[in-house]
């Protein structure tokens, strides 16, 4: 069994692994509603839905391109899918200037003022560089939580060979299954509406770093 606890190194570490844990979740629940945080703004408002198609598109691509290295063995994709993964993490630092991809031409617009817009609060962890240097991303879809493990001196140098990444310590799996069916049982479209605005199920700010249901995904736990 894979063993999922925290590791040690990052243990002085909680209150940055905490608000992602917060941050991630409500990005998710941000891309499986139509709920745009610039709806009012007709420049940006344009703007937010490409850039919400872009992030939907790269955790896919992402999770598809590794699937097809782990579980095949296609060495083929491997810089595809470590290509990816630096991807996201740019994309949440809101260094959209740094990423190459002809997607995200014309999007100035970045994921920290999309969260900053709903929330009124920055995206602490997930945009703080020293911090977010430290891992490397993969992306999980068949599990509603992820998980952070160290990675191996092979791993990161080959991360660096391949993707330049050169500061990796950790690989972080985020989760991103499927957006479950709407209903009581499992989470409602007013709730994730709620949570990406971080309030709780009762409509007030939300002071806990957990989602207010089970099927909204939780990372970097």
């Amino acid at each position: 069994m894979e063993n999922k606890q925290l590791p040690d190194g990052l243990q002085n570490e909680l209150h940055n692994m905490r608000s992602g844990v917060k941050q991630w979740s409500q990005f998710v629940a941000w891309s499986w509603t139509d709920y745009l945080a610039f709806r009012d703004d007709e420049e940006k408002n344009s703007q937010e839905q490409a850039l919400k198609d872009y992030f939907i598109k790269l955790l896919q691509d992402q999770a598809r391109y590794q699937y097809a290295v782990s579980s095949y063995g296609d060495e083929e994709k491997k810089d595809d899918a470590y290509a990816a993964s630096l991807k996201i993490k740019k994309l949440v630092m809101g260094k959209n200037s740094e990423i190459n991809d002809d997607d995200l031409t014309g999007i100035a617009l970045t994921l920290p003022e999309v969260y900053e817009k709903l929330t009124n609060k920055r995206p602490e962890s997930l945009c703080h560089e020293p911090f977010m240097k430290m891992f490397h991303v993969e992306i999980v879809t068949d599990s509603f939580s992820g998980y952070v493990r160290e990675a191996s001196k092979e791993e990161k140098d080959e991360i660096e060979e391949i993707s330049g990444d050169k500061d990796v310590q950790y690989i972080i799996y985020l989760a991103y299954p499927p957006c479950p069916a709407f209903g009581k049982a499992t989470v409602t479209e007013n709730l994730l509406e709620n949570w990406m605005q971080n309030k709780n199920q009762h409509g007030e700010e939300a002071t806990d770093y957990l989602p207010p249901s089970a099927y909204i995904p939780v990372s970097l736990t």
